[in-house]
């Protein structure tokens, strides 16, 4: 039987491997445990079964495949991510007839296309050996512009389109790429964005192009332009070599932030592989919670002007208050990473070495600008630090800093507390964290489902507990797949002799996928003092509670119908059943 290429790329990847290079795993016994990407938390309920080859969250529900994991952290459909996890697994998937391909995979199509264009303009133009030689000089190797697919874009208004329309793609399409601008009426054909540029091309965590950062060549103004936002592109969720990068950032524990493309790739030239960069924009919250999928430490290797309301000072508050812990990354005055790089790497290296903690950084910053002898002084100094140290979310941190800020200049803490809680900000920071499409159990009733997924997972994982509540009725399990469940498992067959793999032969798909689930919720609790039988009875009994509860709360609401109206029959009827309620939930 010829398996199918989902069958090869489960075969050949494993899950763990998958997610791990999206986020941090940390073992937990036979399974790995790690916050959640996809909701804000801070103890993890995101776990990874190796044994059973899927993931689940105990926070949000979400789970499944690695083709599910792949889906919901590249934003794809189910055929972009079963191309990337087959790319990566080495499968070669059938040719797809290109009219049922969709929308996104002929743009990244556009963009393969495009980045092998602007390579090969480099390395046979007469201007590109130009280009070629001049990034030679600012250090770049010819093995590291081959493989960041560093290109040039050539000086001429139609060179890239005429090129990409001729293997079969449209004008609309260039645009919706954002590799071509089209005129306000349409009335000529549309444009290269990119010309006499060079290229850096922009990639999403599998390695495949999404958008592209052109520099000018020699003079012109901007002297950079960026993709527009695109179907595939978004420049405030992406990190401009992040896709090579993830590896050493999660190693060293610590991702560097650097301002320029050049500068990170001089840096990975250069053995310093955790460098990355923005492209285009200031850094977002976005950005952030990215970033905290792989590390907690974030260095900056910016210029930085404590005083100025710069894009950059605003990215260092945002990171400090996503919970980041933040350095700053002091180079010699005048050199960026990629100048002090081609200077020596010694120095970048030094510098990393003596990288101060944001809140060091500004402090010594601010007392270098003014003196603390002076009223004006300290007004300053407090002006600088006190914004920098409300953004501390936590709070003993914060107070350390205070104390040393009050005894620093000579001012009573009680008074530059009242002043730092007179500082209001814009409401533009989010936390980095959080994402309002998150779905949590509680939004559903979450703690009812939660438990009746948790005592159905007990009977699933230790069996011989279903005879001794095989007479609890089905109707404790609100949610109808968990009560249908709940029935089958009570039938003569299963509590006679429960066979596991038989029980899900039987099972409809929907329910087969369910029963990993809810096992794979037993294997993650700890097990230490765990004795099933009372966790069984506590589970059912809470069951219970919780149903008698809800009718409780619905005869409550039709006794004051009834009494809004003097029905005094239905509310004698109504009563009854309120006070039988009452005394079963007494003796529970």
């Amino acid at each position: 039987m010829i398996n199918s290429p989902i069958d090869d790329i489960k075969n050949r990847l494993d899950i763990v491997e998958v997610v791990s290079s999206y986020i941090r795993l940390h073992k937990a016994g036979r399974n790995y445990k790690a916050n959640c990407p996809f909701h804000a938390e801070k103890t993890p309920s995101f776990f990874v079964s190796p044994e059973r080859q899927m993931w689940h969250c105990f926070g949000c529900g979400a789970g499944s495949s690695m083709f599910d994991f792949v889906m919901q952290m590249e934003g794809v459909e189910f055929g972009d991510a079963l191309r990337i996890l087959a790319r990566r697994a080495g499968v070669e998937l059938k040719k797809i007839d290109p009219k049922l391909k969709t929308q996104r995979t002929r743009l990244y199509e556009i963009c393969e296309l495009a980045a092998r264009f602007f390579s090969k303009q480099l390395e046979a133009s007469q201007t590109g050996h130009q280009v070629e030689n001049y990034l030679k000089k600012r250090g770049l190797k010819s093995q590291t512009l081959k493989d960041w697919r560093i290109g040039y874009a050539p000086d001429k208004w139609r060179s890239l389109g005429d090129f990409i329309k001729s293997r079969g793609y449209t004008e609309d399409e260039l645009a919706k790429a954002g590799l071509v601008i089209k005129s306000e009426d349409n009335s000529k054909n549309a444009y290269d964005r990119f010309r006499n540029r060079i290229i850096f091309p922009i990639c999403d965590l599998s390695g495949q192009v999404i958008g592209f950062s052109g520099r000018i060549y020699g003079q012109g103004d901007p002297k950079y332009i960026n993709s527009p936002s695109t179907l595939l592109y978004d420049k405030s969720v992406s990190l401009y070599g992040l896709d090579k990068a993830r590896l050493d950032v999660k190693q060293k524990k610590q991702a560097i932030l650097a301002e320029g493309q050049l500068d990170v790739v001089m840096a990975h030239q250069a053995g310093f592989k955790n460098v990355i960069a923005v492209s285009g924009t200031a850094l977002t919250p976005q950005h952030l919670k990215i970033i905290k999928r792989y590390t907690e430490n974030l260095g900056f290797a910016f210029d930085m002007d404590v005083a100025g309301e710069s894009a950059t000072k605003k990215g260092i508050e945002l990171a400090i208050q996503s919970g980041l812990n933040t350095a700053i990354i002091s180079l010699p005055a005048g050199l960026d990473p990629a100048d002090s790089i081609l200077k020596s790497k010694k120095i970048f290296a030094a510098a990393l070495t003596k990288a101060q903690s944001v809140v060091e950084f500004y402090f010594t910053s601010a007392f270098e600008k003014f003196s603390p002898s002076s009223v004006d002084g300290k007004k300053n100094i407090a002006a600088v630090l006190l914004p920098v140290l409300k953004r501390i979310p936590n709070k003993i941190e914060q107070a350390h800093w205070l104390t040393q800020l009050s005894q620093r200049i000579k001012t009573a803490e009680n008074i530059l507390r009242d002043e730092m809680q007179k500082i209001r900000f814009n409401q533009e920071y989010q936390d980095a964290t959080t994402d309002q499409k998150d779905i949590c159990l509680e939004a559903e009733g979450g703690h009812n489902l939660a438990l009746a997924q948790h005592a159905l997972g007990l009977l699933l994982a230790y069996p011989d507990q279903i005879e001794r509540v095989r007479q609890q009725p089905s109707h404790l399990f609100s949610h109808p797949e968990l009560e249908e469940l709940f029935k089958r498992l009570k039938e003569p067959e299963n509590i006679k002799k429960f066979d596991l793999a038989m029980f899900q032969k039987k099972l409809p798909a929907h329910l087969t996928d369910a029963v990993s689930s809810l096992m794979f919720r037993i294997e993650t609790i700890n097990k230490e003092n765990f004795n099933p039988m009372q966790e069984v009875d506590f589970s059912f009994a809470q069951l219970k509670k919780q149903y008698i509860q809800d009718q409780l709360n619905k005869l409550n609401l039709a006794i004051r119908e009834a009494e809004a109206k003097k029905d005094k029959g239905v509310i004698k009827d109504l009563s009854a059943k309120f006070n039988k309620y009452t005394q079963q939930l007494s003796e529970i």
